[in-house]
């Protein structure tokens, strides 16, 4: 079925312009129609095939890496510094750009934790200053918690299930505080305000949250 372009009318016979208006007919084609739509399959083919190739390109590179820092006998296994990279970045790659099926919350914390270990990792190969359990470790904590409350506002609807983003904050700062008392964390002011934020924001969280807030305590612990 063919269709005027001036006028809009659908015209049934096999005619070139419009017997209404004389304009020129628009030749309906089925497979153009097909080709409006995006083709999700072929997409996710090419980002299969893209992944397959930057895990390669990083196997590679990370034996490379190890090869050379063998071979040139270094004071430093700075090879270990680019593996755990590459790691992160794989990571990175599958689990929170490919994998369609796990949720932003759990990409968020499972990329925050392989991050804040390779920050260990290379504050340890690089003569452990400690700056990365003094500094880089608290902060990115506080980043989490200002992030928690940026997003609450935007989600406000929903703002309750964030109680146990808040809950997993305290307890990561928490041990930050543990490990300045053992003396691991040399500067513990970081580890200090990260778990005095969390704590703060969790208690406000749950005083003006009121029921909705216990609600959703009760519903993910069981509790009260």
């Amino acid at each position: 079925m063919n269709k005027c372009l001036h006028c809009g009318v659908a015209i049934t016979d096999k005619t070139d312009v419009c017997p209404l208006c004389r304009c020129v007919v628009e030749l309906e084609d089925t497979d153009a129609q097909a080709e409006r739509y995006p083709n999700i399959r072929l997409k996710g083919r090419k980002l299969e095939l893209v992944s397959r190739i930057a895990l390669f390109l990083a196997i590679v590179l990370g034996a490379l890496a190890v090869i050379l820092n063998y071979t040139m006998d270094s004071d430093r296994m700075w090879s270990v510094i680019v593996v755990g990279v590459l790691a992160y970045l794989m990571l990175f790659l599958f689990y929170i750009i490919v994998n369609e099926h796990a949720g932003y919350r759990s990409k968020v914390v499972i990329g925050v934790a392989c991050g804040a270990a390779d920050l260990v990792v290379i504050d340890y190969v690089l003569g452990f200053k400690h700056w990365s359990l003094d500094y880089a470790i608290p902060l990115t904590l506080l980043a989490m918690d200002l992030m928690i409350i940026v997003v609450m506002f935007i989600n406000i609807r929903n703002w309750q299930s964030y109680l146990l983003f808040q809950i997993v904050m305290i307890v990561c700062s928490g041990i930050c505080v543990i490990l300045s008392v053992c003396g691991v964390i040399r500067h513990p002011l970081m580890s200090y305000i990260a778990l005095g934020l969390s704590s703060v924001m969790f208690l406000a969280t749950f005083i003006i949250g009121g029921r909705r807030a216990r609600n959703e305590l009760k519903r993910r612990f069981h509790v009260m």
